[in-house]
C-alpha cells in the first residue's frame, strides 16, 4: 500500500531522515519504534506532505505522492492523528467529528460513519454537544482518533496515541486500534514510543534510530530481541 524510498528530509540545514526506506502492506499495522528526536515524527510528516524530503519517492497504492500538498494526500486516503491530538478546542466533539468529513460528499456514509464512531467510543456520544477543549486528554485522543476515522482513510497515521494517558486508557486505546483494524480493514502505521504495547499489537515493526531505520522484522521477533529489550522495553 505505501512504499518509502529513501527520503531525505531536512529542517532548514539539519537532516532529520537520512534515507528512510520502508513498506507497508495493505490490511497491516505497522509500528515504527525509537527514542525521542530519533525522527518518527517527521516520517510521518514527509509521509502527509506537511515536511517534503528533499529526496528520495514515496507512493501510495502505486501513486507518488512525495511531491503532493497535504490535502491531496488526504482526498487519496492517508489520514494522521498528530502527537498531541491538535482537536479544534472550539467546537463540540460532534463539530470536530463532523471536520473529519469535510472532503466528503457521501452524505449518507457521512451519518453510517459517524454512528459507527460514536458507537467505538461511547464517552464521545454522551459528549457529543460538548467543547472538545473542555474535554479529558484521554477523550481528546478519542477524539482526534474518531475525526481522522471520519476521513474514511486507506491508512491511518497515528503518532504517539498513549502520550500522557493513564494506563487503563491507553489499553483501551491500543485494543480499539486493533479493532478499527479488523473490523474497518483499515492499514494502521503506528509510531509509539510505548514499544512493548505497539509491537503487541502490531504485525511488523521498524526500529529507527538518529534518523535511520536500524532494523525491520515481524513483531514478535522485535520483542524477543536481546537490543530491543535492552534499549526499549526495559529488560
Amino acid at each position: 500500500m505505501l512504499k518509502v524510498n529513501n527520503i531525505q528530509t531536512y529542517y532548514g540545514n539539519i537532516q532529520a531522515l537520512k534515507g528512510i526506506t520502508l513498506d507497508i502492506g495493505e490490511g497491516e499495522i505497522i509500528t515504527l519504534i525509537g527514542a525521542n528526536g530519533a525522527g518518527k515524527t517527521t516520517t510521518l510528516m514527509s509521509i502527509c506532505g506537511v515536511v517534503p524530503p528533499k529526496q528520495g519517492e514515496i507512493f501510495f497504492r502505486g501513486t507518488p505522492i512525495h511531491n503532493m500538498t497535504t490535502e491531496k494526500i488526504v482526498a487519496l486516503g492517508i489520514c494522521q492523528v498528530p502527537e498531541g491530538r491538535h482537536i479544534f478546542p472550539g467546537l463540540t466533539v460532534k463539530e470536530n467529528l463532523e471536520m473529519g468529513a469535510y472532503l466528503r460528499t457521501d452524505h449518507h456514509g457521512i451519518k453510517t460513519d459517524l454512528e459507527y464512531v460514536l458507537d467505538l467510543f461511547p464517552i464521545l456520544a454522551q459528549r457529543r454537544h460538548q467543547q472538545g477543549g473542555t474535554l479529558s486528554g484521554g477523550e481528546q485522543q478519542m477524539l482526534a482518533i474518531s475525526r481522522a476515522l471520519m476521513a474514511k482513510p486507506r491508512l491511518l497515521l497515528l503518532d504517539e496515541p498513549s502520550l500522557g494517558l493513564a494506563p487503563l486508557i491507553i489499553q483501551q486505546i491500543f485494543e480499539i486500534i486493533r479493532k478499527i483494524n479488523s473490523e474497518q480493514k483499515t492499514t494502521i502505521f503506528l509510531v509509539e514510543q510505548n514499544a512493548n504495547l505497539a509491537l503487541k499489537v502490531a504485525h511488523r515493526g521498524y526500529v529507527m534510530e538518529n534518523g535511520t531505520i536500524t532494523l525491520a522484522d515481524s513483531a514478535a521477533n522485535l520483542l524477543d530481541n536481546e537490543d530491543v529489550k535492552k534499549a526499549y522495553l526495559g529488560l
